[in-house]
């Protein structure tokens, strides 16, 4: 009995062992864990955006009239007047048959930069909202001129006498005619004169993208929303005249001042496309917009003029009473009482623009950039287009005080635009 007890035992041991080896050799394997970046998939970049250093140059201003002149000194119109071949403009718009002139004024080349954002509204990329703006730095340019001590050379700022005045305010009446107000005459008067013209140029857009095509090297964006354009300008004619010692204007001094400014501001509507090519590393990026909407264009216009020492006139002429030891007003020498102010004026205008740029990454969320920007604004208003030469001689330094017929308000439009290079840094997180 006891060895039954016994055999039993170790059948029973030998099959639980053997039990226990068949379960093992079922169990499966344990699976490692899988790291962080696997086990939760990293969420697309949703923002993205750069900055761009610009070099840009801009259409040049116009030189709409003559502004300064010089002739040989001879009688009977001595110096400057543009009536012959003899004279030539210095500084403004060509005048035949008188020799010389430039019809515009360039400015030096504009830095600036522009900062870009957006943002995905969808994991896939689909739609997003944009936003960007521009900004170039002012701008000045212009011309001087100064006689030398004798009041050589002979120059005028030049004008058309449209009605007949009193030269000096008595004496003789100079009819309809080619004339000027003298700057420098020689053994009479010294002179300087400054033409100074300013710029700046900024913008801004906001803007909705949706995805409208995409392959894994190509992608087309449908780009709408608002843009916004600010050109503002001012011009400056300077004016600064001094008797000669010696002379019968010995102690006599004056100086005017003209000021034409203009700003420009565009609000409309934007639609536009974007296309962009991958290849590896590197990609091609196209942009074409086309804004529609009004241009609200200002002008504002200013002058004056202070006179030191000059001699009180009667209706009699060649007789005199003494000195005034200051006379002033608002008469510059192409602003007077009859344009000066400020005034305003919406037109319909369309601002197309278009850029190009070719990029390389150098991570996945960094990219270098380089391109080609032109942008063009259809209906401005600038500062020396402003300006009517046809007017009374007798206004400036109211040399004549009958004199009553002005210059008048022109508010002349034209077209501008800006092109130039851009380089900067895009990202995405």
């Amino acid at each position: 009995m006891a060895r039954k007890s016994e055999i039993l035992t170790a059948a029973l041991t030998v099959c639980l062992l053997s039990h226990g080896a068949l379960a093992q050799s079922f169990t499966p394997a344990p699976v490692p864990a899988a790291p962080a970046e696997v086990r939760l998939a990293a969420a697309p970049s949703r923002y993205y955006g750069g900055v761009e250093y610009l070099l840009w140059s801009v259409k040049d201003a116009p030189l709409a009239v003559p502004l300064l002149s010089t002739a040989p000194f001879t009688e009977p119109d001595r110096g400057g007047f543009l009536k012959d071949a003899s004279a030539t403009v210095l500084y403004g718009a060509p005048h035949p048959p008188s020799a010389g002139g430039n019809d515009t004024q360039s400015f030096p080349m504009f830095s600036g930069s522009r900062v870009t954002a957006g943002y995905w509204l969808d994991d896939a990329h689909n739609f997003a909202l944009e936003g960007s703006a521009f900004l170039l730095q002012q701008q000045a340019a212009g011309y001087g001129f100064k006689s030398d001590s004798g009041g050589n050379p002979p120059t005028r700022i030049p004008l058309y006498n449209s009605v007949p005045y009193a030269s000096g305010g008595v004496g003789m009446i100079v009819a309809p005619t080619e004339d000027g107000v003298p700057v420098s005459l020689p053994g009479d008067t010294t002179g300087s004169a400054s033409f100074d013209s300013r710029l700046k140029f900024w913008g801004a857009d906001a803007l909705g993208a949706v995805t409208l095509y995409r392959s894994p090297s190509f992608e087309l964006t449908g780009l709408g929303g608002f843009s916004y354009l600010n050109l503002s300008e001012g011009f400056g004619l300077n004016v600064s005249i001094d008797g000669i010692p010696n002379t019968p204007y010995a102690g006599e001094s004056g100086f005017t001042t003209d000021s034409f400014k203009t700003e420009n501001q565009f609000f409309g509507g934007s639609l536009g496309v974007r296309g962009r090519y991958t290849y590896g590393r590197f990609s091609a990026e196209a942009t074409a917009k086309l804004g529609v909407g009004l241009s609200h264009e200002i002008e504002d216009i200013t002058g004056g003029f202070v006179d030191f020492n000059t001699p009180l006139v009667s209706n009699i002429p060649g007789v005199t009473y003494g000195q005034r030891l200051v006379t002033q007003g608002p008469n510059g020498i192409f602003a007077q009482p009859s344009n000066e102010g400020r005034r305003s004026t919406d037109k319909f205008a369309v601002a197309p623009g278009v850029k190009f740029s070719l990029g390389y990454d150098l991570t996945s969320s960094i990219q270098l950039t380089v391109g080609y920007d032109f942008l063009y604004y259809s209906s401005v208003l600038r500062p020396t287009d402003q300006i009517d030469r046809s007017f009374s001689k007798g206004l400036p330094f109211q040399q004549d005080p009958t004199s009553t017929v002005g210059p008048m308000r022109m508010m002349r439009t034209t077209d501008f635009y800006a092109q130039g290079l851009n380089v900067g840094v895009a990202f995405k997180f």
